[in-house]
């Protein structure tokens, strides 16, 4: 990506946060929110496999395994092969989603997060790219220039008690069981609510710049959220083919603010400059063929879904 276009961008990594951020407002509580992130994340793993030599997939974490006790969890006890641990201790703020006068999700814990995370494969990697929306009161974190240069450490507070309440398996099961969420709106809705798995996952691990839906993907756990995401919506779309693979409902604005008109399965998904070189920009429609694509590639090697715990 041009550094004109994203002064905080200074590697490949730093390309595919910028786009989230510059599109957030249209990729977020909107009807392309589940088929851009599906893109996206796809985008993010052919990048790893054309560019950098990586041969598996973007594996996804799956939080039930961990709900009851996430710090020592594969995902995140910081061991050579996790996603990075908690954040050493630091004082902060509890984490307050949507508004920083929204209530705290969760007690501050004395003695434990809210710092920069020392332990695991990420240690001393830094978020380049400036805070946009910060829905947590950490000192010196502050919203910088759109797209500006902020370097920093990528800080967290996993929250157990949080976990333990709404990342639970029974939590998931309702997306499948609850019969009026048949149709992809209220079904993405209740995905995306305020204790929606989507949000929750985030939270777990909140922090700087995970906690912020513009930044997000710059705390690399994002990807095996996203991955999560695509996973539980693959799983209700086959659960009648005919009839979920192409619904899609909801505007083009995040919470239709400002007014605009009603997502199609003909709108384009462009990603710029992390577009994956074996295809330009594509209509959400075409989210299916990639589906398609990943089932048979895993079908061929005999696989399933990739995750860190099966």
């Amino acid at each position: 990506m041009p550094s004109g276009l994203a002064p905080g961008a200074k590697s490949r990594y730093d390309d595919f946060v910028a786009v989230h951020i510059n599109q957030t407002t249209t990729i977020h509580n909107t009807g392309s929110f589940l088929s851009w992130h599906r893109y996206y994340t796809w985008s993010f793993e052919r990048a790893l496999r054309d560019e950098c030599g990586y041969k598996g997939f973007v594996p996804y974490w799956n939080w039930g395994k961990s709900a009851q006790d996430p710090i020592n969890s594969p995902y995140m006890d910081g061991s050579q092969y996790s996603q990075g641990g908690n954040g050493v201790w630091a004082p902060h703020n509890c984490t307050r989603p949507g508004s920083l006068l929204a209530p705290c999700i969760s007690p501050v814990v004395e003695g434990r997060g809210g710092g920069c995370v020392e332990s695991g494969p990420y240690v001393g990697y830094q978020a380049n790219i400036s805070s946009v929306d910060t829905w947590f009161d950490y000192p010196n974190v502050v919203a910088g220039p759109f797209l500006g240069y902020q370097p920093r450490c990528i800080r967290r507070d996993i929250l157990p008690e949080y976990t333990q309440k709404l990342a639970t398996d029974d939590h998931l099961l309702v997306l499948y069981t609850n019969s009026s969420l048949n149709t992809i709106g209220p079904w993405q809705d209740a995905l995306q609510a305020g204790t929606g798995l989507h949000g929750v996952g985030h939270f777990t691990f909140g922090g700087d710049p995970g906690g912020d839906i513009y930044t997000s993907p710059n705390d690399p756990l994002f990807w095996l959220h996203h991955s999560m995401i695509d996973r539980v919506w693959w799983m209700w779309q086959n659960q009648d083919v005919k009839t979920r693979s192409f619904q899609i409902d909801g505007t083009r604005t995040m919470r239709n603010n400002p007014p605009s008109a009603n997502a199609t399965i003909n709108d384009i998904i462009d990603l710029g400059y992390i577009t994956p070189k074996c295809g330009p920009t594509t209509a959400i429609k075409h989210h299916e063929s990639i589906r398609i694509h990943v089932d048979q590639n895993l079908e061929h090697l005999g696989s399933t879904w990739p995750a860190l715990w099966h």
